[in-house]
């Protein structure tokens, strides 16, 4: 069977979407399949499952334009160590993507002329469906609907694709939020990459009600797995050691900052716990200031998705935060963050901290051992708490490593997954695949 997968982002899995797509379909399960990846930023790959690439910018697009000439670059791992594009580069995109992550509709403009590049289709030429081919299945993220629609039109009529889309974020709400201009273009490419889908998975059963009050189509939950092969650490560090490891966007550095500072009381007379931070976001002096507390708080930069999963594994608590800003949780609101399964998998106890109604945070209630902070008034109150009840922290650990187990181990996640492709390519309904 082969799959092709198609995102803005590279598949790698330092980013959320490369690592969601390694948990999902790295292992022996998947060695008969083979794997395409269309993607359109300026990155490298970094992961361990063989694939065929194309990878092709806007950028690309303009300056082909120029010399009559539009073809991306085609490449491939097979768990090769490579490099096609240069560090300079890298960063400056990542500097790029950070300003429009946070900045307002003052930005929109810049989207627009983006999405315009991608809706002239002059990017669609033999090069690109030469490498498309004939795949049986198309899966990938509902978003960047501007790139992704003429890929799905031109799969449906013109091969038996089937199509997969996964909701992790609530792209079609988030469309009432850009300029008037945009609006009316990024819902109809929405709704039309709806309309053609086979199969529909989202991040939480909240945005699974969500998409199938809106769209009159089912849409099943699918989680992250979690990797249980190795047994928890079984013991607790001096001064305890709190791990973030995540992105700081949707406002999370301003929740980081209160937890940070609220350490820094507790700190006051004896080191009681310190919060390690571990984000790939580009550092400004503001981010910086707030953040980094000496003896309480520290940002400790970006690491390997492995080395990230040893830290995890050798903390105390481990942490997942969202905003309490109006604003942010709007846009998070049905989200699960696919950190919290990393969470689980760690072995330790997890803590979130942010508001109630939010999909991320209501699970965490669900979830056996776990802590929830869920007023910032009592945070300072909150965290002194935990912190003095040392003696229930591996008990809680146990605890949520049972609920791991209960529902998201990683073969179980990945059999099921593979066991939904596979009967929907072959349309039998109760076919179960073998082991």
């Amino acid at each position: 069977m082969k799959i092709l997968f198609v995102s803005q982002a590279a598949w790698d899995d330092k980013n959320s979407v490369g690592n969601t797509l390694s948990n999902w379909f790295e292992g022996d399960l998947w060695k008969n399949y083979e794997f395409l990846h269309f993607y359109t930023r300026k990155q490298n790959p970094n992961n361990r499952i063989n694939a065929t690439y194309y990878n092709l910018s806007a950028i690309d697009i303009i300056k082909g334009i120029l010399k009559f000439k539009i073809r991306g670059k085609v490449f491939s791992n097979l768990n090769k160590n490579f490099e096609i594009i240069e560090t300079s580069q890298l960063n400056k995109e990542i500097n790029q993507i950070d300003k429009l992550h946070s900045s307002t509709n003052k930005k929109d403009f810049i989207y627009f002329l983006h999405e315009q590049v991608w809706n002239s289709k002059i990017w669609f030429n033999k090069s690109f469906k030469k490498f498309l081919g004939k795949p049986d299945i198309l899966f990938c993220f509902a978003t960047n609907q501007y790139i992704l629609l003429p890929i799905v039109k031109y799969l449906k009529k013109h091969t038996n694709c089937k199509i997969v889309l996964f909701i992790a974020d609530d792209v079609y709400g988030a469309i009432d939020n850009v300029a008037w201009y945009r609006k009316c273009y990024l819902r109809k490419e929405f709704e039309e990459c709806i309309e053609y889908s086979d199969k529909l998975y989202a991040v939480s059963e909240e945005m699974c009600e969500l998409y199938e009050q809106r769209f009159n189509k089912p849409v099943e939950v699918l989680y992250k797995g979690c990797d249980l092969s190795t047994e928890p650490k079984g013991f607790l560090n001096e001064p305890i050691k709190i791990v973030y490891a995540g992105n700081l966007y949707y406002g999370r550095d301003d929740t980081l900052a209160e937890l940070a500072k609220a350490l820094e009381k507790i700190n006051s007379t004896k080191t009681v716990a310190k919060l390690e931070i571990y984000t790939g976001a580009t550092i400004t002096s503001e981010i910086e200031r707030k953040l980094n507390i000496v003896g309480s708080s520290e940002i400790m930069g970006s690491r390997p998705y492995d080395e990230i999963k040893e830290i995890m594994k050798n903390a105390d608590i481990v942490l997942h935060v969202e905003s309490f800003e109006e604003k942010q949780k709007e846009l998070v609101k049905y989200s699960f963050s696919t950190k919290i399964i990393d969470c689980l998998q760690s072995g330790n106890v997890v803590l979130g901290i942010g508001p109630s109604n939010i999909a991320s945070i209501e699970y965490l209630k669900k979830i056996d051992g776990a802590f929830v902070i869920d007023d910032m008034d009592n945070i300072f109150d909150s965290i002194s708490n935990i912190l003095n009840e040392k003696n229930i922290l591996n008990e809680n650990a146990k605890k949520t490593r049972d609920f791991a187990k209960a529902n998201h181990e990683l073969t179980v996640v990945r059999k099921k997954l593979r066991e939904d492709l596979t009967t929907m390519c072959k349309g039998k309904s109760n076919e179960s695949v073998a082991n």
